[in-house]
């Protein structure tokens, strides 16, 4: 008696190719995807006054709970898209040394309406108070973003209206109670066009706020940990020897970006 052979049992050969093209092809994107997101960073993001001034303490200049805690914000606009992956940096600009350590708590969040202050909530908080920046009291140089958080936290921005919010200083900065003017600084109207607004002294950092002005209102830098301060990317040169028929090794250079 002859066996039946199934449908199932005559198409599995074919069948079978076409499951292990499926899942090489499948595996193949999937590589590819994880590849690519291996080689992303974090455009370095670049928020600077155009007409800077050196005038306020706030909020690394001093930490003393009566000044500018338990809450303050700088508020921006048209700021493009980026991404801060755990380790990038978050950077400020100081002109002059403050006396203490700065350690303070810094949250972000993207507003409801570019050129608005009301947060998208909830805030992500990307720096604890236990972390001390590099050059954690500033320096004297103007643009340099020297005073370098390491993100905590990854936070997507996608673009638009931006607030930084700054609370819970730690227990030694919360004790520094001399104000040294060290915050590199715009007003409301820079040229820029990137500055809206500054809070201070907020309950509980939610509008609406306490002591808001057009004044003060600090610059930023979102980058990779591996770009210089200050700068966005820039172009590396990389140079091989290449050997030419009778003639010497000479060398040639190639821009790599």
């Amino acid at each position: 008696m002859a066996k039946a052979t199934s449908l199932a049992h005559v198409a599995s050969p074919g069948l079978h190719r076409r499951v292990l093209c499926l899942t090489a092809l499948a595996a193949g994107l999937w590589l590819a995807a994880q590849a690519t997101a291996a080689r992303a960073v974090t455009v370095p993001v670049t928020i600077a006054p155009a007409n800077p001034t050196v005038d306020n303490s706030y909020p690394f200049g001093i930490g003393v709970t009566n000044q500018w805690p338990p809450h303050m914000g700088f508020v921006y606009q048209d700021i493009p898209a980026f991404q801060l992956n755990t380790g990038d940096v978050l950077a400020f600009d100081t002109a002059a040394f403050n006396d203490v350590d700065v350690q303070l708590q810094i949250e972000l969040a993207a507003t409801t309406s570019n050129g608005g202050d009301a947060p998208a909530l909830p805030f992500t908080t990307v720096v604890t108070n236990t972390q001390t920046p590099v050059n954690p009291r500033g320096d004297t140089t103007v643009g340099n973003f020297e005073m370098q958080f390491k993100a905590q936290a990854p936070f997507s921005f996608p673009g638009g209206g931006l607030i930084i919010r700054f609370s819970n200083p730690s227990a030694a900065y919360a004790m520094d109670t001399h104000g040294d003017f060290d915050l590199v600084a715009a007003m409301s109207d820079d040229p820029s066009g990137k500055f809206v607004e500054r809070y201070t002294s907020d309950a509980d950092g939610l509008p609406p706020y306490t002591n808001p002005g057009t004044a003060f209102i600090g610059g930023f830098q979102v980058r990779p940990p591996d770009v210089v301060p200050g700068s966005q990317l820039t172009t590396k040169r990389k140079c091989r020897k290449r050997k030419h028929r009778a003639a010497s090794a000479k060398k040639r250079c190639k821009k790599k970006r």
